[in-house]
């Protein structure tokens, strides 16, 4: 018997992940203590009713946070990358602003 090639269909062209999953991250307060004693407040995004230890652990060594405020000075930063090996804990901010 002689094997005969076939050819693949074509990958999609469409972003990776099933339509469903795609935009359902909502962005939650929480409160980062770095190791260097300052304190951010901001908002992580994450699938609503996830836990947190489940969504850090999906991360590759970074986290993004947005709408931080450095409590200590209250400078506001639209946008942050914090490395996980620097942070103490996070605490999940329910229902505060």
């Amino acid at each position: 018997m002689i094997a005969h090639s076939t050819l693949s269909p074509p990958r999609p062209t469409s972003a990776p992940g099933s339509p469903s999953l795609v935009g359902n991250k909502r962005p939650q307060a929480h409160r980062f203590h770095l190791s260097n004693g300052r304190m951010l407040d901001g908002d992580l995004h994450r699938s609503p009713g996830s836990r947190l230890a489940d969504h850090l652990s999906t991360l590759k060594g970074f986290i993004s946070v947005t709408n931080a405020r450095d409590t200590a000075t209250g400078s506001r930063f639209g946008y942050v990358v914090l490395n996980q090996d620097h942070i103490l804990f996070i605490e999940e901010l329910l229902g505060e602003e």
